[in-house]
């Protein structure tokens, strides 16, 4: 059961000797050329989270262990896989593990681009029930099997008396073993970056149903009826010549 920060008091060493430890934090991954407003504050959450965890180690211990979601590679190779990423918080994490932490190998390769995969699927509209629910399934199940990997490699990774990090989205469906003690590590500009998330979510919501409403009501709206035109009004009719007439108009007949 993950402790957030800000109910407890600053922990003490001695309370947690002995005992696993893993500080979770919500992972925010943007690609580099985000909106100046939306750069700013997460440039706020990474420096106030460097703070938080900073504090972290000094009560409880160094990290020496770094898991992050999506990455299936560990040491210098997953450090570049992770400037791609998650670019705002690879200069944090390359700190860590240039310090005494250790960049671990987090997902199942195959798992995660077999997930990915079916993700694909259903995000370009599918028609039919049978396959979309197959693609649903495959999603679904895949992504249950990403979230136990998970937690078995910091199981299997993280021993007594030592302390990891692991970044990962909030949604996540990670089961911790019992015996790790979670702490949520959550600084104040987190509640920023959600509101303004949530925000611009709420917005694109309102800007879609209105466009919708907008097409329906161009659907609904009866066809401007055209009347049809008095070919005698607007234009000359012209008689037809008779049999045997020459068709000279007002010229006379020679006898």
């Amino acid at each position: 059961m993950s402790t957030p920060l800000s109910q407890f008091e600053k922990p003490e060493a001695s309370q947690y000797l002995g005992k696993r430890k893993l500080f979770l934090v919500p992972n925010f991954p943007f690609p580099p050329d985000v909106p100046d407003e939306l750069k700013t504050l997460v440039e706020k959450y990474w420096t106030e989270l460097r703070d938080h965890v900073n504090n972290l180690e000094r009560s409880l211990g160094a990290v020496g262990h770094v898991f992050h979601e999506m990455l299936f590679v560990e040491g210098e190779e997953g450090l570049s896989m992770l400037e791609q990423l998650n670019p705002q918080g690879h200069p944090f994490i390359r700190s860590l593990c240039g310090s005494t932490a250790t960049l671990e190998a987090t997902e199942d390769g195959d798992i995660l681009q077999e997930n990915a995969d079916w993700q694909r699927c259903l995000s370009i509209g599918l028609g039919s029930k049978k396959v979309l629910d197959l693609a649903m399934e495959g999603y679904q199940e895949t992504t249950q099997k990403r979230f136990e990997h998970i937690g078995s490699r910091i199981d299997e990774t993280l021993k007594e008396n030592e302390t990891g990090v692991l970044f990962i989205r909030e949604d996540h469906r990670v089961q911790f073993p019992g015996d790790i003690q979670v702490f949520y590590v959550a600084p104040p500009a987190l509640n920023d970056l959600k509101r303004w998330l949530n925000d611009q979510s709420e917005a694109a919501q309102r800007a879609a149903s209105a466009a919708q409403q907008a097409a329906q009501s161009t659907q609904d709206e009866p066809a401007e009826e055209t009347e049809p035109s008095d070919s005698s009004d607007n234009s000359e009719s012209t008689e037809p010549t008779g049999q045997g007439e020459t068709g000279l108009g007002n010229s006379e007949a020679t006898p």
